[in-house]
């Protein structure tokens, strides 16, 4: 069958607002992350630095206090004058038992030149201040913290010596690694259930798609489950009774023409039958040229309205298409000469009906004929198999349509030029007819035209008819009593 190009269209659309929503989501989150992230970097950091500077300072103090010894008091030489208080000086035992409980090493460097280490892998406080670069956690000149051979270093100064602190962890180089790896999956799990409420959130609109596309074949019937009751259900809901309005609304304006056209009979039969006994002469042939075309022009909206309205039960039976289309182009003979055809196999059986079959054909033909001449070239029909049923095409070289007008050509009593189709008689109905047919058997119809080029219309059928959608009759059809929400409405 011919693809439908407006449903592709339909699907990059859908997957483009997809992507769209998608994105959105995840360009939101990255930057709630780096936000977040910059206010723990520039806010927030401050005030852990000072918390940890002074945990850290705090910490090495303690450690030069414990191992610093205060001497007592010495006794009073004058009872006016208090004993001189001497220095406290550093305890290397006790400074060994530190090291010996704790991951730390220690060395002390008193003003005398006296040097004590638990172990050689302590620089100078000297080397260490010119070697490395400040650090945030300094505290002026008493506290300095350092990073030197992938070891911390905290330096105290006091007047009794200058003790360096070392801590024997070393800060492993691939630390970073599982803070890394969790943020990874973390961000891809966090997109994956992105996509997946985007898809959630967006199914409502998809089944929209689909019904736009339903209706826009003719199946009033489809129904959108309503499964929210957010802005989107509220649009499903209105859909849903828009579908019934429009529904109840075309199969009333059908009935109304098929009652009408049929009412009409009965004046047409009692006017031909006075006609008949009018005298000879031309205003009696005036009147029956006229009583004629009004009379096809009731058995085609007819014919038209019934496959619509009643179901076009079409009959089923062998149809040999070659054959019948060639039987149609033959019933031309006054344009035989115009026309040529040709197939691609003498025999091409389907199940279809014939009779409406015939018309469709014709009326398809006899368009071709009207609005092209002799000297612009023959009407060419072809018949061969295509897509697993046949494909009928008439192509002519005359006068061409309009695109303006191409999308208009198989409604009822549309007209391109309605002073040319006076002229060449006709009331807009044939190609509407003829995409009935087509359609009730389940095929389709395609016209090409290009203005002052010619018009090609292709006809595909299936091997035998499929069931289509039909406009209820309007006896089974209510005008539906739910209202559209208000939200939806303003």
């Amino acid at each position: 069958m011919p693809h439908n190009s407006s449903s592709i269209v339909a699907q990059m659309g859908r997957r483009t607002l997809f992507w769209k929503v998608l994105m959105l989501v995840s360009i939101t989150t990255v930057a709630s992350t780096v936000v977040i992230a910059l206010y723990f970097r520039y806010v927030l950091r401050d005030s852990y630095r000072a918390f940890l500077q002074e945990q850290s300072s705090s910490y090495m103090r303690i450690v030069a206090d414990d191992i610093s010894i205060h001497p007592p008091h010495l006794p009073r030489q004058h009872h006016t004058h208090p004993a001189p208080l001497l220095p406290p000086f550093p305890d290397t035992a006790r400074a060994r038992l530190l090291t010996q409980r704790y991951p730390l090493d220690i060395k002390i460097e008193q003003p005398n030149g006296a040097i004590w280490s638990s172990t050689d892998l302590i620089p100078t406080a000297q080397a260490l201040v010119h070697e490395t670069p400040s650090s945030d956690f300094d505290d002026g000149a008493e506290f300095l913290f350092r990073t030197y051979d992938d070891h911390l270093f905290g330096i105290v100064h006091r007047p009794e010596a200058t003790y360096t602190v070392r801590m024997r962890s070393v800060p492993q180089e691939t630390s970073w690694m599982i803070p890394t790896m969790l943020l990874v999956g973390a961000l891809f799990l966090l997109f994956t259930a992105a996509y997946f409420y985007v898809q959630r959130f967006l199914r409502p609109i998809r089944e929209l798609m689909k019904g736009v596309e339903a209706v826009s074949k003719g199946d009033f019937e489809f129904r959108i489950g309503t499964e929210s009751n957010d802005e989107l259900g509220e649009l499903s809901t209105a859909f849903n009774v828009m579908a019934e309005q429009v529904a109840a609304i075309i199969a009333s304006k059908r009935r109304l023409l098929f009652d009408v056209s049929h009412e009409l009979r009965s004046p047409i039969t009692r006017m031909s039958v006075a006609l008949s006994m009018l005298p000879e002469g031309k205003a009696r042939t005036s009147i029956e040229r006229n009583a004629r075309e009004l009379n096809t022009m009731i058995t085609e909206l007819l014919e038209n309205e019934r496959l619509a309205v009643l179901g076009g039960k079409i009959v089923h039976e062998n149809v040999e298409i070659v054959g019948l289309t060639r039987g149609v182009v033959d019933s031309f003979t006054e344009e035989a000469t115009r026309i040529e055809f040709d197939t691609l196999t003498e025999s091409l059986p389907i199940v279809a009906d014939s009779q409406r079959l015939m018309i469709a054909i014709r009326n398809v033909i006899s368009n071709a004929l009207k609005y092209s001449s002799a000297s612009d070239g023959p009407v060419k029909i072809s018949v061969f198999p295509d897509d697993d049923g046949v494909r009928i095409v008439v192509a002519d070289c005359g006068i061409g349509i309009s695109p303006e007008a191409q999308a208009k050509v198989f409604e009822p009593f549309y007209r391109t030029d309605d002073s040319r189709s006076r002229a060449t008689g006709g009331y807009g109905l044939g190609l509407s007819l003829t995409k009935s047919i087509v359609e009730a058997h389940g095929g389709s119809i395609q016209l090409t035209s290009v203005v002052e080029e010619g018009t090609t219309i292709t006809m595909w059928i299936p091997p035998k008819p499929i069931p289509q959608p039909m406009l209820p009759d309007m006896k089974s059809v209510r005008m539906p009593e739910k209202r559209i929400p208000e939200k939806v409405r303003q």
